[in-house]
């Protein structure tokens, strides 16, 4: 079975699930605004602080009615500021992801083929963690609650999209630990994030792809 890829890459901390992320599809509402809650532009800011690359181990999974995970799929993330990043699937199977600021490469080793389209995703929650600029144009970004000392902020697209009714960010520590990407038809798709490093020496050519020699290059419709 080949991986759906999500909107927080086309349509893209391993912690337990809070109050707040406990939530089932059934039940997918934005939370009331929480009485005296703290700015979420300076927990963002934090989040942010001094911030060039990023590296974790990522968990990512679809949240049934039954609070039910499925589809669940794991691997390594890097990302630089501000637009690139490198999303390596390793299991149930491996796939590869990478955004070098301009275009964005899926490539499927299985099926020898690369698909490359433009990258113009304004709603790619990412640029949440590494481009202010984008996340404050394209969102309205509100908090919500703190469980457990770990703040939960929401983001509403200011455009209509199919893929992202909103998203809600779990911040701990000054990282992001979970994003969870609700769409308009009440599906959920998690990501949770683990060992955590900040500004880590990144190879740049991490964010460069080349296809292999051999492989179908696809140009995504419209690109």
């Amino acid at each position: 079975m080949k991986i759906l890829i999500p909107v927080l890459l086309l349509f893209v901390a391993s912690l337990p699930l809070s109050a707040v992320a406990d939530t089932s599809a059934e039940e997918v509402t934005q939370p009331p605004l929480v009485a005296g809650a703290k700015d979420p532009m300076v927990v963002l800011a934090a989040v942010r602080a001094d911030l060039s690359t990023l590296k974790a181990e990522f968990t990512q999974y679809e949240l049934t009615q039954s609070n039910k995970k499925v589809d669940i799929n794991s691997g390594t993330v890097w990302m630089a500021t501000p637009s690139q990043f490198r999303w390596q699937y390793v299991d149930p199977i491996e796939q590869l992801i990478v955004a070098d600021g301009s275009q964005v490469w899926v490539y499927d080793e299985d099926l020898e083929q690369v698909t490359v389209k433009q990258q113009n995703n304004n709603l790619n929650p990412i640029y949440v963690i590494i481009n202010d600029e984008l996340s404050q144009q394209h969102y309205d970004i509100r908090y919500v609650t703190t469980d457990k000392q770990i703040d939960w902020i929401s983001l509403t697209p200011r455009e209509e999209s199919e893929d992202v009714k909103y998203v809600w960010l779990a911040v701990e520590n000054n990282a992001i630990s979970t994003i969870k990407v609700f769409n308009t038809y009440d599906q959920i798709m998690v990501f949770e994030f683990a060992q955590i490093e900040k500004n880590p020496d990144l190879d740049q050519q991490l964010f460069q792809f080349t296809p292999p020699e051999g492989v179908d290059v696809i140009q995504a419709i419209g690109e």
